[in-house]
């Protein structure tokens, strides 16, 4: 099991890094990833995933490589459960190692705080993975954290409520043929035409600098937004950011 003090004497680490390295003026970043490259995944387009979410905000369609893309989610209660699912993550094995992230939600149309996703090909990936880490959560986190499987991101259901419709006795939403001659045209406009710089793979031997000034983010934020868990973690009271507006209040949860 994780402990509290295993995640503050962690944070507590990064912290002396980040006293001799981060730049106080650069903006600090807020994801977590672990496990390979998306944009390496079988039948990517060369774009990534910048490139559907593009095609998607230009076209109001879903790219068909989505349709295929399933996540377990995660939705840890306080930053503290953030903190040590990213130390799940750091150490998780999985058959294919899958990609997976933390983040603190800050997109203003979608609700939730904390995030941690675990990407997979098809839904029955989905379903098996989703059987491995709720065994590890249990054993490592709380039994109680909301762990599910949902289909491709979340604004796409925003616009095709359809979309996350999952699972018997429900009809999956399929691609719709037509859209195809928007994306071969946002595709020829050359939008969107090389292969992301990123490497094939997110693990690293140990925690970085970005993994510390991402610690510091995320306690920035649950000061923020009024939670005090970071207290635990940080030992003083952190500056709030002064930009981010969360869709539904903090709230509270007892102590296991």
């Amino acid at each position: 099991m994780i402990s509290d003090e295993d995640v503050r004497r962690l944070f507590q680490n990064g912290r002396a890094i980040l006293a001799k390295h981060s730049d106080p003026n650069t903006p600090l970043p807020t994801q977590f990833h672990r496990g390979v490259g998306l944009h390496v995944w079988e039948n990517q387009h060369p774009g990534g995933c910048e490139r559907h979410m593009s095609v998607f905000n230009k076209f109001n369609i879903i790219p068909r490589y989505c349709f295929n893309c399933y996540k377990v989610v995660f939705e840890p209660r306080t930053v503290v459960e953030l903190l040590k699912l990213m130390v799940v993550f750091e150490k998780l094995k999985l058959p294919k190692d899958n990609t997976r992230k933390c983040i603190v939600e800050t997109r203003e149309q979608v609700s939730g705080a904390y995030k941690g996703f675990i990407y997979c090909r098809g839904i029955e990936e989905g379903e098996e993975i989703l059987k491995i880490v709720k065994k590890v959560l249990s054993e490592e986190i709380s039994k109680i954290i909301p762990v599910t499987l949902k289909r491709g991101c979340s604004e796409y259901p925003l616009v095709y409520p359809e979309y996350a419709q999952i699972g018997h006795p429900m009809t999956a939403m399929e691609y719709k043929e037509e859209w195809q001659e928007y994306e071969d045209l946002f595709d020829r406009d050359l939008l969107v035409n090389t292969r992301l710089t990123a490497s094939d793979t997110h693990n690293r031997p140990g925690y970085t600098l970005q993994d510390a000034q991402i610690m510091l983010a995320w306690l920035k934020y649950a000061a923020t937004i009024g939670d005090i868990s970071y207290l635990k973690i940080s030992g003083l009271v952190l500056q709030p950011f002064s930009n981010i507006k969360r869709p539904s209040p903090f709230c509270p949860v007892e102590d296991e």
